[in-house]
């Protein structure tokens, strides 16, 4: 969506700068007035869009719109001049673009034509030239050009001054010339043979002729006619056209015309000489001229023929200068370039040049000197000036040219490189177009610089790359003239180009290369090798013919070409992947065939052209490769005077069918050794031959063996095998022994050091010789070994055991190879320590005299590196015979899995090799003996348990155990992630369980055994796989999940098959997408934020963290980035999981998103108008420049933005929350609304400062506001028509319920109606007028469709605020409507209904709820604080989007809204307070559980939801209507605790309220019941609150308690202005039997509080119960100064600690009189100057009772100001209710405290009660006490407020009822201060 919006501003912004770019290809035309003609002509805008065409005078011109195709837009239109007025007047053509209502203009000015005139190229014409054209021009008595002649007719006549010459000229139309079209102007014109305003002209003879131009109109007679005179020459020009020489020097000129596109000279034509200008210059002698002074002249060309009067029509000339020179230069040609090659020849010129710079014609009167190494270059040529050298490049080297010209000097450096080679010069290639190949062919170059540059004749046939390297591919390539090249004699050539190398520092010096491209003709191979080996190659050198030069002609290369192959046996196969072979000669291509089986078998190779195959055919043969058969290891090591066979087989054998010849080669050293071939007959591939070494020393034998074929296109394959032969001495002995044991074992087998006695005695020692490298030596036949044998510890002897030594042979194809030397011994007895000891002594000396073979001496000579002599070396042995181990196991258990074709080896340890196998339990397990491997082959049958006993077939040793279990898999466990990327994959850990509940032992190499397979639920999801097996765990097996397609699927891994199958639980894997974070690319300001959000990863929870590259470019919090300092800075967001395998949160998706951070340079003021009509509302936003959208601005903070009007009449500026009462700050102002009042012109201009103080330049727009067209007489009236967009549907309805609608007759068909009223518009523009009739009745119903030109999002006017704001209150819900507007600003009378289109984006999301409804109404919820943009856009229905609007939203917390709070429990009474006005409407989601007033906003909570975090909405505001409103979200929880304020107090008496809270458990710090904003406004609207959430009783645990229990009723209470839940107790009876029955006693009574919906919930608080003193009379009046008497009646106990003080001592004093039985007398004694208008009080203060009583004293003067004030109040009405009380009290004392009350009665007191759920601590008011005796009671009507203490006000105690009497004690409780502990 980001991606989207981003791309509309960046289509918005290039509309913009598209629209300011537009502009009419004339801004003013001058256009000629005609009586009887009108002229015409095409105004254009450059940008073709849709316009409309107006004029401002109809009456002068008419515009007619141009229209392309069907479209109905028109960017060109036709100019017409209607007037014939014959005077100067201008018009104004209008083109208004439809879209965005821009304006273009153009002043057409008509007026006369005054005179005319001609533009030509030349006023001369030239005989043989193309026709010249003439075009005439008029212009108006102000000397302006007419833009435009076409239509206007024109005379033009040809006279001669001469009449007798013939014309010089004609008119030619532009149809007769073939180098002209003619102009669609004058098409008409030439079709009837009229001229116009241009012609054509051509010259025919020489001379001069004179064109008359008039104009055949009447009203233009008094135009003079125009004359112009044209000369016709002959196309001559003298050469050389400029030329400078010498003083004193000549030069010649030449005369050339050009005569049918040749030019011929005439100098010596007698019709044309030459002269000389001026004579002083230069002389002229025929066509020689000489220079005489310095200067310049012209040489003029006459014509004899050409009369006097035509002798200044300029003709051709040249010009002469005579100069001195000035300088001396030189260059090298014909390439201007001092780099060359040898062989190339060049021209060394010398040039002087005038002090002007031109060149100097040097003569023969002067020379130049120039000196230069002519070894390096040499000299052909020379001028005889000297000026020019020319020669050739001879030599490698740097040589200098000098040259010089009097005193003027000139030197160069000549470099001379080897010459450029290029090859190959000539290659033919094969032309087929059919080959799809592309060929590829190196090109080498030598000499030069080594520095080349490769270029390519024909690029389209080959490319050439730096290296020379050429790629052609053809593809039906023709050659560029359009005809195929006859090629040397006649042959048809296909294609050609060239290749081209040069030298980098002078690229004229090239070497060229041609390349032929020829069909094939012939096919050949021209060289092979018929035979090969196996696996080895045949190379066939094929070459292909191109028919040339009547020969045929070789390919140079042809790989390109395919060829076919075909075999009569397939024992051969191309490969074309091998090494690149050297051609033979002619050869174009090699094919390696691969050798794949033995035989023959004939090849033919062909290749098929154009329906002709070309082929040729050889025979092939493979054989077996030649190869030693023994020696295995190719190596023969032997001692002097022994020999050896080697045998060698396969091979070339002799080929039967070829004249071949079977050639055999060996290779030796002679002196070194004897070899001689062992002949045999056999059948057999075999070749023998014997090798005998006669001295020491190593060399090579080599046997090489091929047939041969006496042919050119033969070439042998060489098979050839080298043996190294090493002729050594002896130098170490080993000796092995043979043993003989069990039955069992086989005799041939040898043993280490054991042997049991056989039935011969015989005992077999093998003898191993070696030489110094330890090689053992083949045969020892040439040696001779002593032996010496020994029994126990007794010394050797010689001979007193019989032996004898013999050697053992092998045969191979009846060739003997020696294979062991043997000592055998004949033995009665073996002893336990049995030795042998053997010797190799010397050489056998006559062995080696028989072979003419003479051994070194000493023999097997050692040199001593000490003393430098050479000794013998003693070479001997012994063996001794021991016992061996037992055979042993490397294990004693081993698990198998059961697997069809699965096998466990087990190696053994020592033990003879054969062995006896059984097993407890047959069946289980197949056990197989590999002796060559010596390995147990263990093969599981079955599942079950077996026990293996191995028992050695040869040795005399204890078996060995094996416990063997087969198993198979008993379960299966998978461990993985569940969510994988697509296209990703993640490893999954399958672990493996045998039958036996033990992990299975895996081998990952052998996984196909255990028969594992997945089933993936759905396959198109995920794929899997078996992945690598390293780093795993016992019975653990990888694999790798892939994401294939979004989804969710599971998989299931098994084994086995039937019953057999064994399954893992299933794993849910989900695929998601790559996480991509939007948008794309941002860039914002400093200070600006966007926030990053993110599309794709798993789901549902995506754990996404975001780092930021560049912290001090930008930095995040929550996804908003926020612009810190210019600069880009990368943000990368990753998705993090939990990897099950590895235990490690890894990244599974991760995208990255660039964020650039630039200046604001400026703001741009943008509107989608700037014309509008009055009355219409359009918005302007600002944009900053470069290209910041209001999106980024908008999240800007502390900008200031000031928008101004220059005319404040014409148009307003407002906000969209104007109409609601918010009033945007300069800070928020980045979109606002337009309002046009009064036409005019008027300019908006926004100044921005950012936060740092910078002033940004101002923005401006001029807007012009006009008024529409409307009728005022003869009465007024508004044309109104239905206005409606294109492809849009809308329904008619009148007042008359049988109205039929139809299009009127003269309809255009731009919309359609149906009967009933329903529109359809289409595509097209325009008016239309729709007929409603009725029986009696016609309406016509215009309807205009329009496009629409910008949206309006408007807010829906169905709130106000109280007061106005600034910003917007957070819990806000607007309602914003979407309104189309067209190009004047009227608003469409209908939307479009599909609103699919509307779309939305915000700057921070995630912060505004925003819901879009069908009927194009937007609906914003801003529940939390934020700075914000947002765009709204809209797109019809083919996609066309319109322009965008955008709406600053500035959320903020409102103290207007209260409460904050949303927890709330069951009995509050909560007073809503919201910013908006008193006809809000207040309602509730569910009145069951919370109940409102719907005008005062006062809830009480009844019930609470069972479901915890459920919500209650409480709505203020128009909610029914969408419009504005506040939402309160409220969770209602149980009151399952009810707390007294006090647990224990005192009350007088009579009346006493003990307050408490209900609340919920969780609520531990809430102290009130009633949530206002405002206590008293709240405690006003209170009425009569129902008590139906708890109960009240009184009861009492002493007998004197229950007495009082009757006396009193308790009920519960809510005292609104307190706020406060409370019990209240109320006296029954008189307060006199109440102090009868206490007396003087302690009494104690318990209040009880319950729930009435929760049993059990109650709480308890203690009364003492302490009557309180009265004092009477309530209040003394003043009036004449005498002293008066105050009573006080109460206990004794609490009389007695009384103290009675006046309020000011200074105007009168309380003296006390007397103490009786429950009442005490004082007296009040007044000053004489006691002022009689002031207040005073006695002030009481009961210690016991804990009352303070304050006494008005009222003097007479205050008492006549209270009655002069309103009769009544609400005080009086109290003491009226409470009437009863004052029995002793007369009437007039009544009367009289009622007035003073009245007077003095406060109003307008208001307290907040923002304390509701502060700590106790904070609060100041007690928390329960006596009616109206709160120490801090807000609601209080006393009237005896004075200027005293806060401290002592705050001890003042209401006087309504009994209070006067009983005050508010205050006894010693423990909870009786302000911090209870039950509120805490």
């Amino acid at each position: 969506m980001a991606a989207s919006v981003v791309y509309f501003l960046l289509l918005i912004s290039a509309a913009h700068k598209l629209i300011d770019a537009a502009k009419l290809n004339h801004p003013r035309v001058l256009l000629p007035i005609f009586q009887d003609k009108a002229v015409n002509f095409t105004l254009e805008v450059d940008e073709k869009k849709c316009y409309k065409w107006t004029s401002s005078r109809q009456d002068l011109i008419s515009v007619m719109p141009v229209y392309h195709g069907f479209s109905e837009c028109a960017y060109e239109a036709v100019v017409t001049v209607r007037t014939r007025e014959r005077r100067r007047n201008t018009a104004i053509v209008f083109a208004e673009e439809v879209q965005t209502g821009a304006m273009l203009r153009c002043d057409v000015i008509v007026d006369n034509i005054t005179s005319l005139n001609v533009r030509t190229a030349t006023r001369q014409l030239y005989l043989e030239e193309a026709p010249a054209i003439f075009e005439l021009h008029a212009f108006d008595s102000q000397g302006n050009e007419f833009f435009t002649l076409e239509g206007i007719e024109f005379n033009w006549d040809i006279s001669e001054p001469d009449s007798k010459k013939p014309h010089a000229m004609r008119f030619l139309t532009f149809s007769q010339s073939p180098y002209h079209t003619v102009p669609p102007a004058l098409e008409k014109f030439e079709a009837v043979g009229i001229k116009g305003y241009m012609i054509l002209l051509e010259g025919i003879n020489t001379g001069t002729s004179k064109i008359t131009i008039t104009m055949p109109y009447a009203d233009y007679s008094n135009v003079k006619p125009l004359e112009i005179y044209i000369s016709v020459l002959a196309n001559i020009i003298i050469e050389p056209s400029e030329a400078t020489i010498l003083n004193k020097d000549a030069i010649s000129f030449r005369i050339l015309q050009l005569k049918m596109d040749r030019l011929h000279d005439i100098t010596d034509s007698e019709q044309y000489f030459l002269e000389v200008e001026d004579a002083e210059v230069a002389g002229l002698r025929g066509s020689t001229a000489t220079g005489k002074t310095l200067g310049r002249t012209q040489i003029l060309l006459r014509d004899r023929n050409m009369p006097e009067t035509d002798k200044n029509t300029k003709g051709p000339s040249a010009l002469l200068t005579v100069a001195e020179p000035h300088k001396l230069g030189i260059s090298l040609l014909p390439y201007n370039n001092w780099v060359t090659v040898k062989g190339e020849r060049h021209e060394v010129v010398f040039d002087l040049y005038a002090p002007d710079g031109q060149k100097v014609t040097l003569g023969s009167q002067f020379g130049i000197h120039s000196l230069l190494d002519e070894s390096l270059f040499g000299v052909i040529e020379k001028t005889s000036n000297g000026s020019c050298l020319y020669g050739e490049a001879l030599e490698k080297g740097v040589s200098t040219v000098f040259g010089a010209y009097k005193e003027l000097r000139v030197e160069a450096e000549l470099q001379i490189f080897d010459e450029l080679l290029l090859r190959p010069t000539k290659v033919i290639l094969p032309y087929d177009p059919n080959s799809i190949k592309p060929l590829k062919l190196q090109f080498y170059a030598a000499g030069g610089d080594y520095s080349y540059v490769w270029l390519s004749g024909n690029p389209q046939v080959l490319q050439i790359d730096a290296q020379g390297l050429a790629t052609t591919e053809i593809r039906d390539v023709r050659l560029s003239t359009g005809t195929q090249e006859q090629h040397d004699n006649g042959n048809v050539l296909s294609a050609h180009t060239t290749v081209k190398v040069a030298l980098a520092k002078n690229q004229n010096v090239a070497r060229l290369a041609q390349i032929y491209f020829l069909s094939p003709q012939r096919l050949e191979i021209k060289q092979y090798n018929f035979e090969t080996a196996l696996k080895d190659y045949v190379l066939l050198h094929v070459a292909v013919y191109a028919y040339a030069n009547d020969s045929y002609v070789p390919y140079t290369n042809c790989d390109n070409l395919h060829f076919q192959l075909d075999f009569s046996h397939p024992i051969l196969q191309l490969e074309s992947n091998g090494e690149a072979e050297k051609l033979a000669p002619d050869a174009c291509h090699v094919l390696r065939l691969r050798a794949t089986a033995v035989g023959s078998t004939s090849l033919r190779v062909s290749y098929v052209f154009q329906d002709k195959v070309l082929q040729d055919t050889v025979d092939l043969h493979v054989f077996e490769a030649l190869s030693v058969l023994n020696p295995v290891e190719n190596e023969v090591i032997l001692p002097i005077g022994a020999s050896r066979n080697v045998i060698f087989v396969h091979g070339p054998r002799r080929i039967f069918t070829l004249e071949a010849e079977l050639t055999k080669a060996t290779n030796f050293n002679g002196k070194v050794m004897k070899v001689s071939e062992i002949q045999f007959d056999t059948q057999d591939p075999i070749t023998a031959f014997n090798v005998l070494c006669r001295e020491l020393g190593e060399t090579e034998f080599t046997y090489r063996v091929y047939n041969s074929l006496a042919t050119s296109k033969f070439v042998p394959y060489k098979s050839e095998v080298t043996t190294k032969v090493h002729c050594v001495k002896p130098r170490f002995l080993k000796l092995y022994a043979r043993q003989e044991l069990r039955q069992s074992c086989p005799l041939e087998h040898r043993s280490s050091l054991l042997y049991l006695k056989s039935q011969e005695n015989k005992f077999e020692i093998e003898i191993e010789v070696q030489d110094a490298k330890n090689r053992r030596l083949m045969n020892v036949s040439s040696l001779w070994l002593d032996w010496e044998f020994a029994a126990g510890d007794e010394r050797y002897h010689v001979d007193n055991i019989p032996h004898r030594q013999l050697s053992e042979v092998e045969h191979f194809h009846g060739v003997s190879v020696p294979s062991t030397e043997l000592l055998v011994l004949t033995l009665s007895e073996v002893s336990p320590n049995f030795r042998i000891k053997g010797t190799v002594v010397h050489y056998n000396d006559k062995m080696l005299a028989q072979q003419d073979i003479y051994a070194e001496r000493p023999a097997f000579g050692v040199k001593n590196l000490k003393t430098g002599g050479i000794t013998t070396p003693l070479i001997e042995n012994e063996i001794r015979f021991h016992t061996v181990n037992s055979t042993l196991l490397p294990k004693d258990h081993i698990n198998i899995y059961l697997a069809p074709s699965y096998s466990e080896r087990i190696p053994i340890a020592q033990g003879s090799g054969f062995f006896h196998m059984e097993l407890s339990d047959s069946g289980i397990v197949n056990v197989v003996h590999d002796e060559k491997a010596g390995l147990l082959l263990l093969t599981p049958l079955r599942l079950g348990h077996t026990r293996l006993e191995l028992t050695d077939r040869c040795l005399l040793n204890e078996p060995s155990h094996l416990s063997i279990s087969v198993v198979g898999i008993g379960s299966i466990s998978v461990v993985s992630m569940d969510r994988v990327e697509r296209t990703n994959s993640i490893e999954a850990i399958v672990k493996l369980i045998d039958t036996n509940d033990n992990v299975l032992q895996v081998d990952p190499h052998k996984l196909a055994v255990y028969d594992l397979s997945e089933v993936v639920f759905d396959p198109t999801i995920l794929g899997v796989r078996v992945d690598e097996q390293q780093h795993l765990g016992p019975g653990q097996i990888r694999y790798s999940i892939t994401g294939n397609n979004i989804g969710e699927t599971k998989i299931v891994f098994q084994a086995g098959k039937g019953s057999h199958l064994v399954s893992s639980e299933p794993i849910l894997v989900q695929v998601f997408a790559p996480i991509r974070l939007y948008p794309r690319d941002s860039t914002l300001v400093v200070g600006s934020s966007i926030q990053i959000y993110y599309q794709g990863g798993p789901l549902p929870n995506t754990n996404v963290i975001y780092t930021v590259e560049k912290e001090q470019v930008a930095t995040m919090s929550s996804a908003i980035v926020t612009a810190q300092r210019l600069g880009v800075s990368k943000i990368t967001g990753s998705c993090l999981l939990k990897n099950p395998v590895t235990g490690k949160d890894e990244v599974v998706s991760q995208d990255t998103i660039e964020v650039r951070v630039s200046a604001l340079k400026g703001v741009q003021i943008r509107t989608p108008l700037v014309r509008i009509r009055s009355g219409a509302v359009m918005p302007a936003t600002l944009w900053g420049q470069p290209d910041f959208s209001p999106m980024v601005l908008g999240t800007l903070k502390d900008m200031r933005i000031t928008w101004t009007v220059s005319q404040p009449d014409v148009v307003e500026i407002f906000n969209v929350f104007t109409a609601a009462g918010i009033e945007y700050q300069s800070g928020d102002l980045i979109s606002v609304r337009v309002r046009a009042l009064n036409p005019g012109k008027v300019t908006i201009t926004a100044s921005v400062s950012l936060a740092d103080g910078t002033k940004l330049p101002a923005s401006s727009v001029e807007l012009i506001v006009f008024k529409t067209l409307e009728l005022l007489g003869p009465k007024p009236i508004k044309m109104d028509s239905i206005l409606a967009a294109p492809r849009s549907t809308l329904q008619l309805k009148s007042n008359m319920g049988d109205a039929v609608y139809k299009l009127d007759e003269q309809s255009s068909g731009i919309v359609s109606v149906t009967p009933d009223g329903i529109v359809h518009t289409k595509d097209t523009l325009g008016r239309d007028l729709i007929i409603a009739k009725t029986v009696d009745q016609n309406l016509p119903i215009g309807i205009e469709v329009k496009n629409v030109q910008y949206i309006l999002v408007s807010l829906v006017p169905h709130m106000k605020f109280k007061k106005l704001e600034h910003k917007i209150p957070r819990g806000m819900n607007f309602l914003f409507k979407v309104s189309l507007h067209d190009n004047l600003g009227n608003e469409f009378s209908h939307n479009i209904e599909d609103a699919n289109g509307l779309r939305y984006e915000l700057a921070t999301k995630d912060v505004v709820d925003v819901q879009i409804d069908n009927n194009l109404t937007i609906a914003l919820n801003l529940q939390r604080e934020t700075n914000n943009m947002i765009s709204i856009s809209l797109k019809d229905s083919t996609g066309v989007k319109h322009a965008e609007d955008y709406i600053k939203l500035s959320v903020v917390e409102s103290k207007n809204i209260y409460p904050t709070k949303t927890i709330f429990s069951v009995g509050d009474i909560i007073c809503f307070d919201s910013p908006l006005t008193l006809s809000s409407i207040w309602s509730s989601s569910n009145e069951q559980i919370v109940t409102i007033n719907k005008h005062t906003g006062t809830a009480r909570v009844l019930n609470h939801r069972h479901k915890l975090g459920e919500k209650i909405v409480i709505t203020s505001g128009d909610e029914a209507n969408r419009g504005g409103f506040i939402k309160y979200d409220l969770e209602v929880r149980e009151s399952d605790a009810i707390v007294f304020a006090k647990s224990l107090d005192i009350f007088s008496g009579s009346v006493y309220r003990g307050q408490l809270v209900l609340r919920n458990h969780m609520q531990s710090e809430k102290h009130s019941n009633l949530i206002a904003h405002n206590l008293t406004e709240c405690a006003a609207q209170l009425d009569n609150v129902p008590m139906d959430v708890f109960t009240c009783r009184l009861v009492a645990k002493d007998t004197l308690g229950r007495q009082l229990l009757k006396l009193y009723n308790a009920q519960p209470t809510f005292d609104p202005s307190s706020g406060q839940y409370s019990c209240q107790l109320e006296l029954l009876s008189s307060f006199s039997e109440l102090l009868a029955i206490v007396k003087t006693n302690d009494v104690y009574l318990d209040l009880q509080a319950a729930m009435t919906s929760t049993s059990g919930v109650l709480d308890t608080m203690t009364l003492k119960l302490v009557p309180g003193i009265k004092a009477m009379p309530e209040s003394v009046q003043v009036t004449d100064l005498k002293p008066q008497e105050l009573h006080i009646s109460g206990l004794d106990k609490a009389l007695k600690k009384l103290q009675v003080k006046p309020s000011n001592s200074k105007y009168f004093s309380v003296d006390f009189i007397e103490h009786g039985h429950g009442i005490s007398k004082y007296r009040l004694r007044f000053v004489e100057d006691f002022p009689m208008d002031e207040h005073f009080y006695a002030l009481i203060d009961s210690p016991e009772t804990q009352q303070i009583l304050e006494v008005p004293i009222v003097g007479t003067m205050l008492a006549q100001k209270c009655s002069d004030r309103p009769y009544g109040g609400p005080l009086a009405h109290r003491l009226l209710e409470n009437i009863g009380f004052l029995v002793t009290t007369t009437v007039i004392v009544i009367i009289s405290i009622w007035l003073y009350m009245s007077c003095f009665q406060s109003h307008g007191v208001t307290q907040v009660n923002s304390e509701v759920f502060q700590t106790e601590k904070s609060r100041t008011s007690p928390a329960a006490s006596p009616i109206y005796a709160s120490r801090d009671n807000s609601f209080d009507d006393s009237s005896i407020r004075r200027n005293y203490s806060s401290s002592r006000r705050r001890n003042i105690m209401d006087n309504s009822k009994d209070s006067y009497i009983y005050g508010n004690p205050r006894l010693n409780s423990p909870n009786r201060s302000g911090n209870s502990p039950r509120f805490n």
